[in-house]
């Protein structure tokens, strides 16, 4: 791989910011035991490519998409100049199966899925014949 940045330390920041132009694209390496169902997967980890879109108008600062690269540094963690190998992108598909998933996966049956959305439809129905308010959210 090539360079990398942390964003513990305020000397990788100051390299990092050093470093940039307009452009420029970095990678970050995400973990999926915080992003659902991990298990879906084969892989525990993905990356994703950002891209620094310019100066901040009035600070100065370098702007990837709408944070500065100090924040995005902080957030990210650990920042990459190289594409990391062996490691898919965040968004290519999982596995291919050629049958069901595990059972353990899903809790509710089509059948229960379906029972519940009609019911759910139901629900509303009666509430707008009732005169009551449209609800505009799940809470």
């Amino acid at each position: 791989m090539g360079r990398t940045w942390n964003g513990n330390k305020p000397r990788d920041i100051r390299d990092f910011e050093r470093w940039l132009r307009k452009g420029a694209t970095v990678y970050v390496i995400n973990r999926l035991e915080h992003a659902g169902d991990a298990r879906l997967w084969n892989h525990p980890e993905t990356w994703s490519s950002y891209t620094v879109t310019g100066k901040h108008p009035l600070l100065g600062d370098w702007q990837i998409n709408s944070s500065s690269a100090e924040y995005f540094l902080k957030w990210h963690g650990t920042v990459y100049d190289t594409q990391p190998r062996g490691i898919p992108h965040h968004s290519s598909s999982g596995p291919r199966v050629a049958g069901p998933l595990p059972e353990e996966v899903f809790e509710m049956t089509m059948k229960e899925i379906q029972y519940a959305a009609d019911e759910a439809e139901d629900r509303a129905n009666a509430d707008l014949k009732a005169g009551r308010r449209k609800r505009t959210s799940w809470f």
